[in-house]
């Protein structure tokens, strides 16, 4: 999968079919391939997409939607390469768009799921807690 990823994108045959088309289509294959990675201990190819999808999008207007999700893969990359003061950070900003605009709550309810896998039992409390901004609301 990896290697049809590369050769897609070294062809740029991936950007020329979805750069004018369908932002989002784009943005979950790169998500899918880097989840993907990740769960196969593969770090260094996960931060180099993860890196080249925050350069390609850098270009582009994000909604909040995508840029939690960029937040939550670069920061699970990294927790996940022992840069994990880092890594939680952006998983708690990413964390805290999504609840901040409201998103369905069996969105959060996965990700906490998901990410469970991952972090700690403290980690993932404090990655998901909002208190501080219940305020807001």
């Amino acid at each position: 999968m990896l290697n049809l990823f590369k050769e897609l994108q070294k062809k740029e045959i991936i950007y020329d079919d979805f750069r004018h088309d369908n932002f989002s289509i784009l943005f979950y294959i790169y998500n899918n391939v880097i989840l993907h990675l990740l769960a196969n201990n593969c770090f260094d190819e996960a931060h180099t997409l993860v890196n080249h999808l925050e350069n390609y999008f850098g270009n582009h207007d994000k909604d909040y939607y995508h840029q939690a999700r960029l937040f939550n893969l670069k920061g699970l990359t990294l927790y996940l390469m022992d840069q994990k003061v880092l890594g939680l950070r952006l998983l708690k900003k990413a964390n805290l768009i999504t609840y901040l605009t409201n998103h369905k709550t069996d969105f959060l309810k996965n990700e906490k799921n998901y990410l469970a896998k991952y972090l700690s039992t403290e980690e993932l409390s404090e990655v998901f807690n909002f208190s501080e901004v219940d305020y807001l609301k």
